[in-house]
């Protein structure tokens, strides 16, 4: 096998390491973004426990080709960089859309091309979506509230029930005297 050969096919088996890892995987496109801005992107999007990578289309169909997007493969036509969240893919998404729309305000899905998630092809109206959820912070409490709100409303049916006891005793005591 040619050295060529050798190098691509590790670039291939990294990327396909990086999807086993990952929650989720959007791809976008970044014609127009200058290094610096790129730079900050994946800064943001490393804070968030993700990576930006930018490699070479063909061998990123590769790594997918056993995967969904092998039917997608105009995700990967022009200059596609795939943003990679291995831990909460949320804050990731939101992240990337912020960024999209700091790019085109008017239009943030034109950059957005898709996205791969727990074996799904993600259109750019789903990966909004995604972005758009509470993050998960928000929604643990929000379960933990409504869980929280019928015994809370339990404990003060119970509660009330000897105080509505004495208050009318206290009453027919009032009424006598």
């Amino acid at each position: 096998m040619r050295k060529s050969w050798e190098e691509k096919s590790k670039y291939v088996a990294s990327y396909k390491e990086r999807i086993d890892r990952s929650s989720l995987a959007v791809f976008f496109d970044f014609t127009g973004v200058d290094a610096q801005t790129m730079a900050r992107l994946r800064f943001d999007v490393k804070q968030k426990k993700g990576e930006v990578l930018v490699g070479k289309s063909t061998l990123l169909y590769r790594a997918f080709m056993d995967t969904v997007l092998s039917d997608h493969r105009e995700v990967l036509i022009g200059p596609t960089a795939v943003v990679f969240a291995y831990d909460d893919p949320v804050v990731v998404a939101k992240t990337l859309f912020e960024f999209a729309k700091e790019l085109d305000k008017d239009k943030p899905l034109s950059k957005i091309k898709g996205g791969y998630m727990q074996g799904r092809f993600l259109k750019p109206l789903e990966v909004q979506a995604l972005a758009e959820l509470p993050s998960r912070e928000v929604l643990v409490s929000r379960l933990m509230g409504a869980i929280q709100g019928p015994v809370y409303a339990f404990i003060m049916a119970l509660k009330s029930a000897p105080q509505k006891l004495v208050l009318t005793l206290k009453a027919i005591e009032e009424k006598k005297s």
